[in-house]
């Protein structure tokens, strides 16, 4: 129950490494899929997890064995969250950067396009905040968790250009 089968440096290093790699997975996956989970998106997160915790532990099933691998995946967290508290190159890497998808009533369509948000999932953020229209948005952003934040134009008019 208590004695790992593992070495426990090695499974802090396969914990170190996978997660290492999952960050980068899903960074590459984009803010949209992360930051708004749909159903399909939940399960795959769920099955992608049960993918890859016989891996952490080297198929140890030992308490210590569980209880380093989960300390080590908050350790690891922690240290990302405080070095990208530390340092902006770091924060736009791990967090992202915001991308404008609307400027001045106009959706800039090669940042849809990269950010693979539809006119439907525009057109729903845009209702959420009260508009119906796309000429009546100063500005629209994907935010780095995946959220859009719409600015209406300053006097809820539509915008003459």
């Amino acid at each position: 129950m208590f004695e790992p089968s593992r070495s426990l440096v090695e499974i802090v290093f396969r914990v170190c490494v996978l997660y290492g790699a999952l960050v980068v997975m899903v960074r590459l996956a984009g803010k949209r899929e992360v930051g708004q989970l749909a159903p399909l998106d939940l399960l795959a997160m769920l099955v992608l997890s049960e993918t890859v915790s016989p891996a952490l532990t080297g198929q140890d099933t030992s308490l210590s064995a569980a209880l380093v691998a989960a300390a080590t995946l908050l350790a690891a967290t922690a240290l990302l969250g405080r070095l990208a508290f530390r340092s902006r190159h770091a924060e736009r890497w791990i967090e992202g950067t915001p991308v404008v998808l609307v400027e001045d009533g106009r959706i800039v369509e090669a940042a849809a396009r990269s950010e693979r948000v539809t006119r439907q999932e525009l057109e729903s953020a845009l209702r959420r905040h009260g508009l119906d229209d796309v000429s009546l948005v100063r500005r629209a952003v994907v935010e780095p968790n995946g959220e859009i934040s719409v600015l209406a134009a300053r006097d809820g008019t539509r915008d003459p250009g």
